[in-house]
């Protein structure tokens, strides 16, 4: 639920020009509905969401469908340690040249006094 209220701020943020110090707000009391409503945060209709925000008013219902989209939502963090596939075979990559790396070279000096330091 944690990653569908920050895609619903980051969508108030992209889509509508809204402040994130004010989508912030408007994700908790999301989450709070849905709890007082006893549903997810995709249980909520836009009709629901847009006494949240009036931008709400100006999505349709796919709009609104999309955002509770973990796939979608995943590929979005595209950047250096995110959770698209891209980001996660890059991070893999860099983790098995490190490893070979490792195993070749011995670990420097850094990595030995993360482990052997009490």
């Amino acid at each position: 639920a944690s990653s569908q209220a920050t895609d619903l701020a980051e969508h108030l943020v992209r889509k509508h020009g809204v402040p994130f110090r004010e989508t912030h707000h408007v994700a908790g009391a999301a989450v709070r509905l849905a709890e007082a409503e006893g549903t997810t945060l995709a249980g909520l209709t836009r009709a629901q969401l847009t006494t949240l925000h009036p931008a709400f008013g100006d999505d349709d219902d796919a709009s609104v469908k999309a955002l509770w989209d973990f796939e979608r939502s995943a590929e979005s963090r595209d950047a250096e340690g995110g959770t698209s596939k891209r980001a996660q075979r890059a991070q893999v990559a860099a983790l098995g040249a490190w490893l070979d790396k490792t195993e070749a070279d011995g670990p420097g000096a850094a990595a030995v006094g993360l482990v052997t330091e009490a």
